[in-house]
């Protein structure tokens, strides 16, 4: 049963970890200017679920 206490606390804090980059990482690029975007193969409206894509699952 600790184990699996373990395991569930260390899931949590993983995800509070990648929450984490995914804030940093949509933050730095709405910095950026739509052209630079652009440039990246992204647009202002695609940050969100870019950001969450990159931090969650690595891709």
């Amino acid at each position: 049963m600790s184990n699996r206490v373990f395991d569930g606390l260390a899931g949590f804090f993983g995800d509070i970890g990648r929450a984490r980059a995914a804030s940093a990482l949509y933050r730095d690029l709405s910095g950026l200017s739509d052209e630079a975007l652009k440039a990246r193969g992204l647009s202002r409206d695609s940050l969100p679920r870019y950001a969450f894509d990159k931090a969650f699952s690595g891709k």
